[in-house]
């Protein structure tokens, strides 16, 4: 598998601040990236610098084995910004075939439109759209181009829950087709699903950089539902356990390591019902590493 964006020993400033120190990466042909941090890491100015917005002088970045904003990986790379372009008085179907017509190996603009649920709306006027249709039709500008590599920045702000579950559908359909697709989001949740690595970008600097199934290991708190006749005084002193509620038949235990909790119920296991584990969630994770109580 051949690198689609590498980076070696990245680092920037502006005149008075150092906003990325020695980044070192390589994100995959075909991979979901997720890269995630708090406000002002330093993601826009990486991802300036990745699509060739911002120079890094010292050809520390490669992409598709070619320098940053040069025509030929102008030609590959697609963006679908978090502001939405908005074009007064122009409808939705003029406004794709605009972006194809500007490409260089366009897909067909009638049948991103189609595969994208657009029909009903395309000759709508883009002023007149709603925010979440307009998030479609921006990601429909983006990808009519047939990129390699996409880069999708709060790609599903505004959308509702059946559009959000269209819409990483396709991202699917675009990694089967071997797009590299890298995503920005504060809905980690859904980087969380989809991200085939993730990178956590904190002042200037990574502070990991891996798969989630990776990440979740290191952090072991989670928490236990089930049912039970049992007394909550059996389940208190068990190991790793903070915290033991009780409602009626319900318990909830909070656990600092699961798989010891896990260990210790086993004994118990046939007057456990409906035993749910939740681990600790990407979002928890982020908070905890970058030791922010909000983003």
């Amino acid at each position: 598998m051949t690198a689609a964006i590498q980076l070696k020993n990245l680092s920037f400033a502006y005149p008075n601040k150092r906003v990325l120190d020695h980044l070192n990466l390589q994100i995959q042909s075909g991979e979901i990236f997720g890269l995630v941090g708090p406000n002002g890491a330093g993601k826009t100015t990486l991802l300036n610098l990745i699509q060739g917005i911002l120079s890094s002088h010292n050809h520390a970045i490669t992409v598709l084995d070619s320098q940053p904003g040069s025509t030929i990986v102008k030609e590959k790379v697609a963006t679908m910004f978090q502001d939405d372009l908005q074009i007064n008085n122009v409808k939705v179907n003029e406004f794709i075939k605009l972006f194809a017509a500007q490409a260089t190996h366009p897909k067909n603009p009638e049948t991103v439109i189609k595969e994208l649920g657009l029909s009903d709306i395309q000759n709508q006027l883009m002023n007149k759209l709603s925010g979440g249709q307009r998030r479609k039709v921006s990601f429909a500008s983006a990808i009519v181009s047939n990129p390699q590599l996409l880069f999708l920045d709060e790609p599903t702000v505004g959308m509702d829950a059946e559009t959000r579950q269209n819409f990483w559908r396709y991202i699917e359909k675009l990694r089967q087709q071997n797009v590299t697709i890298v995503i920005t989001s504060h809905y980690l949740e859904e980087i969380q699903k989809v991200a085939d690595r993730i990178a956590i970008l904190q002042d200037g600097q990574f502070r990991y950089v891996g798969t989630w199934q990776t990440l979740q290991s290191h952090h072991d708190n989670g928490q236990f539902n089930f049912n039970t006749q049992l007394e909550r005084s059996l389940f208190t002193h068990l190991p790793a356990v903070e915290s033991a509620t009780q409602t009626d038949a319900n318990m909830t235990l909070i656990s600092n390591d699961t798989d010891l909790t896990l260990k210790a119920l086993l004994p118990f296991i046939d007057q456990l019902h409906d035993i749910t584990i939740t681990r600790e969630s990407l979002e928890s994770i982020f908070l905890e590493m970058t030791n922010k109580g909000d983003h």
